[in-house]
């Protein structure tokens, strides 16, 4: 028997029972309204579920009964509450790749061997090449080998920049086999100095220098197998002498070996092997840094480089524009006459104000500054004169022999030299441990 429906103005229960739902009903859609607005698009991204097929059996969905008692509803399932998504890790910077190739405008640091090499130079003679040798630090004056040198006439230095200056041989040991040639213009700065460590202890690194092609130096083995008693020049004992274990060509010779720091622990020298009752036989040996010490201790005050010689007198002076050195006479054959100084009357002479940017206010002043120079160096020099600033370069030289140039009259003693006399020596004798003197 079908049941129908019964007039809602007949029942008050069922009056009862549809204000209930109907409630649940605005309830159930406020909470969804509530929740679209909260939640983000993503969930709702979601798939779908699935919807079931057709031919499958569903539940039959329950009816509601008349005069039923009102039936509660399940409160809606509550989600979880949204929460800000953490902020997303930053990522760390990946490491370098040792095997990424390098940046080519990235400035290379050089190596030990690449800046000792700036302090080798070869000698030459005529071009050819003849040996090596080593510049001193804070010298500029150069060391190597005798033997390969010859009679020590027409010798040329080759530096590393490949300038070329003249040297002279300023002193020599003929039994160590050692030589100090003095440049006669310009000057090196970038020389060795002496290493204090043992080359033969076990984590030693020791290196050497070779004449490579085109007569330019470059770096190469080096095996020291310990130390032994050789012969030197007449026959004379070097005593622990270094035993080379590598091949030495005489080009080779006056080169330095240096340690794991670039410092000197030997120099290249020729010497001879004793042997027993045979002729003794000629090698290449180890010049110890204490051999090369007893050898600088001998050098003679003459055998310093030649000191630059600008060739003016002057006096100081005190203007309202400018105080420096004004030059009261020039020699006619000298640097200063050769870039147009002018001297005399202060009305019309040049007054010296710097030298290569520094000042002078005396002549004591300018002649020490000037002699910091080297000879064939060129220097600038501010000038003030004809009310006028100006600047002029000066290629130095070394000052005339006082028996050639005619006479004139003394300046004071701490005057630049007189005209036509030459410079006063600017280094005393050399001290002890040339070698050990930084730049």
């Amino acid at each position: 028997m079908t049941n129908f429906p019964v007039s809602p103005d007949k029942s008050p229960a069922f009056v009862h029972t549809s204000g209930v739902k109907n409630r649940q009903r605005w309830s159930i859609a406020g909470s969804l309204a509530v929740l679209a607005l909260m939640v983000p698009t993503a969930v709702f991204a979601q798939a779908a579920p699935a919807v079931a097929p057709a031919d499958v059996d569903a539940p039959p969905v329950a009816r509601p009964q008349p005069n039923a008692p009102p039936r509660r509803l399940a409160p809606p399932p509550q989600l979880p509450a949204l929460q800000a998504a953490p902020p997303a890790a930053i990522p760390p910077a990946p490491a370098a790749d040792p095997n990424a190739p390098a940046d080519p405008n990235a400035k290379k640091e050089p190596s030990v061997e690449e800046k000792a090499l700036r302090g080798v130079v070869a000698i030459e003679r005529a071009g050819q090449p003849l040996s090596l040798g080593v510049t001193l630090a804070g010298d500029g004056r150069i060391l190597a080998a005798l033997s390969p040198l010859g009679s020590g006439n027409d010798l040329e230095a080759r530096f590393a920049d490949g300038s070329v200056a003249r040297v002279k041989l300023g002193h020599h040991d003929r039994t160590w086999d050692l030589a100090l040639l003095v440049p006669q213009s310009g000057r090196w700065t970038e020389g060795l100095v002496a290493s204090t460590r043992d080359p033969l202890r076990t984590d030693a690194t020791i290196r050497g220098f070779a004449m490579g092609p085109k007569g330019k130096p470059g770096v190469s083995q080096m095996v020291i197998r310990g130390r032994k008693n050789l012969l030197g020049a007449d026959d004379a004992t070097l005593a622990n002498a270094f035993e080379l274990g590598s091949r030495i060509s005489p080009l080779d010779l006056g080169a330095p070996i240096i340690d794991e720091d670039g410092r000197v622990v030997a120099l290249l020298g020729r010497g001879c092997s004793p042997n027993e009752g045979r002729p003794c036989t000629p090698v290449a040996f180890g010049i110890p840094i204490n051999a090369i010490r007893t050898f600088l201790r001998s050098v003679p005050p003459t055998a310093v480089a030649p000191a630059a010689w600008l060739g003016i007198q002057g006096s100081s002076e005190v203007g309202m524009f400018a105080k420096g050195v004004r030059v009261q006479s020039i020699h006619p054959d000298s640097p200063a006459a050769e870039a147009k100084l002018k001297g005399g009357d202060a009305s019309v002479s040049d007054m010296i104000i710097a030298v290569d940017g520094v000042p002078v206010t005396s002549p004591e002043q300018l002649a020490e500054v000037i002699r910091t120079h080297a000879v064939g160096e060129k220097v600038p020099l501010t000038v003030f004169g004809q009310g006028k600033y100006r600047q002029v370069t000066v290629a130095l030289r070394q000052a005339p022999d006082p028996r050639a140039a005619p006479k004139a009259p003394p300046a004071h003693p701490a005057e630049l030299p007189t005209l036509g006399d030459a410079a006063p020596p600017t280094q005393a004798r050399p001290k002890a441990d040339a070698l050990d003197r930084r730049r």
